[in-house]
């Protein structure tokens, strides 16, 4: 086990969230061995918020913050980090662990990320995305992602409620014309199914890439919408996708800016902020913190992780287009 620092000296705290997917059994390595390496543990309890346990770990004299657990958590966490200038290490123990992928952290091994406070480790410094002034560390999505978000039923059954949102976009063109938003040197898209900002660049062109950021310190916000008006669309666009064929994938468009302001002011707006359903008052303000985050890496964390190909494009398009048609006689 790599040594660190005396805790008494340097406290580090490590804020558990053990409702973010991982199983007992590894909860309870993750615990015995962030204490055997003089790390002091915060076990959330049902319910509570992992910032306010985070403001607290500072107030105690933490040195360095650790959180385990899903992007919500990281990023709860992460907004203490920066606001106290304290570095973090992450501990990938959610179900997607988007933000620890993209830094590199090896998903399969976990607890190898406690290596972040041996006396090897490297730091780095990362950007952050605001909205309205809340801090983001991967994304916001507005559209019919956040409507899935916001849906009651979402956590219980995904499928069904993607489905029912999905077929509903298609089928009433007012849902597609309430997301307006303008491109650079471009006419206003007016079949907008959804707008994602996230903080740096996502990559589109390649599939066994697809959805990675191959860096956090651009400085740069990403806006990608997807502009379809009919399934046919959106099925040329998932088969472009899937099939690596750039020229297919007109409905959507992306640019890079340092700050995005869009929506109706007075307007409630639905936003799923890393994932999680957050209403807004318009309009809403996006901006990015370059280098705000320090984060505490292992001096062994790959640099990328490979993804296999998928195979059959046109099929998974045909399958998806089959699946969000209403079914006979609705």
């Amino acid at each position: 086990m790599p040594p660190v620092a005396d805790a008494r000296v340097t406290p580090v705290y490590l804020i558990l969230n053990p409702a973010s997917g991982g199983a007992a059994l590894l909860l309870r390595r993750l615990n015995r061995a962030a204490r055997e390496r003089g790390i002091r543990v915060r076990v959330l309890a049902p319910g509570e918020d992992a910032r306010h346990a985070a403001i607290e770990a500072a107030d105690d004299g933490a040195k360095a913050l650790a959180v385990a657990g899903g992007d919500g958590s990281v990023a709860a966490v992460a907004g203490v980090a920066v606001e106290c200038g304290l570095p973090l290490a992450v501990v990938p123990t959610g179900t997607l662990n988007h933000f620890a992928r993209d830094l590199g952290l090896d998903l399969a091994r976990p607890l190898r990320a406690l290596d972040a406070f041996a006396p090897d480790h490297h730091e780095r410094r990362v950007d952050v995305g605001r909205i309205n002034g809340r801090l983001f560390i991967n994304n916001v999505s507005l559209g019919v992602y956040a409507e899935m978000l916001g849906d009651p039923g979402y956590r219980g059954d995904k499928l069904r409620v993607a489905q029912t949102k999905l077929r509903a976009v298609f089928s009433d063109p007012t849902l597609r014309r309430a997301l307006r938003i303008t491109p650079p040197d471009g006419a206003p898209l007016e079949s907008v199914v959804a707008v994602v900002v996230s903080n740096n660049p996502y990559e589109f062109s390649r599939w066994d890439k697809f959805g990675h950021r191959h860096r956090l310190d651009t400085g740069a916000l990403q806006i990608s919408v997807l502009d379809a008006g009919t399934l046919d669309e959106l099925e040329r666009l998932l088969a472009g996708t899937l099939l690596g064929a750039i020229e297919l994938r007109s409905a959507i468009h992306h640019w890079t800016s340092r700050r995005l302001e869009t929506g109706v002011p007075g307007e409630v707006v639905r936003t799923g902020i890393d994932g999680e359903p957050i209403a807004l008052e318009a309009p809403l303000h996006f901006s990015v913190d370059p280098g705000a985050l320090r984060v505490l890496l292992p001096v062994d964390s790959p640099a990328s992780r490979q993804v296999p190909a998928l195979e059959a494009g046109w099929h998974a398009a045909r399958t998806m287009r089959r699946w969000l048609r209403p079914p006979p006689g609705s």
